[in-house]
């Protein structure tokens, strides 16, 4: 027994199901924007208010995807440390270095607080340290040297990350 005869009143029944689910989300829609008096102007200035209000960064939401890569590649560098993988320790310590809160700000470095150029010039040298440190073999020292850059970081997030 062939089950076409199945398909075609399941499709019967699943099409209107469809458009009377889409029309709900549309009144939804409608109702969220009920009671608020703004024009466009207004909502732009809501939207963007949070951008506005630090100094340090030209669009926040891009500054704050990029931080997140660069926090992931912190947490593949710290577990690469973990189990000694000489090889993707390199490599993400590399990627760090590659990195730059600064150029993730969107502004030139004339603009920017010179705390912060420095931080992000301290961050630099200590991934390459990293690096270098890795290349010796000597968990010791590749541990002096993670430390020195986790420093690097919670130094930056006191001063200009903000609390959440």
């Amino acid at each position: 027994m062939k089950p076409h005869w199945l398909i075609v009143p399941l499709i019967i029944l699943l099409i209107p199901l469809f458009i009377l689910s889409r029309d709900k989300f549309e009144y939804r829609g409608e109702i969220s924007d009920e009671g608020l008096d703004l024009n466009k102007q207004e909502m732009n200035v809501l939207i963007h208010e949070e951008e506005k209000e630090n100094n340090i960064y030209e669009n926040v939401t891009k500054f704050r995807m990029h931080m997140k890569s660069l926090d992931e590649y912190y947490d593949a560098l710290t577990e690469s440390i973990e189990i000694q993988s000489w090889d993707d320790i390199s490599k993400y310590a590399l990627m760090l270095k590659n990195t730059s809160p600064l150029i993730f700000t969107g502004m030139r470095k004339v603009d920017l607080p010179k705390d912060f150029v420095l931080l992000d010039t301290a961050f630099h040298f200590q991934a390459l340290a990293v690096v270098a440190a890795c290349e010796s073999r000597e968990m010791v020292k590749m541990n002096i040297e993670y430390e020195k850059l986790q420093k690097t970081c919670d130094d930056c997030h006191e001063k200009y990350k903000d609390r959440e």
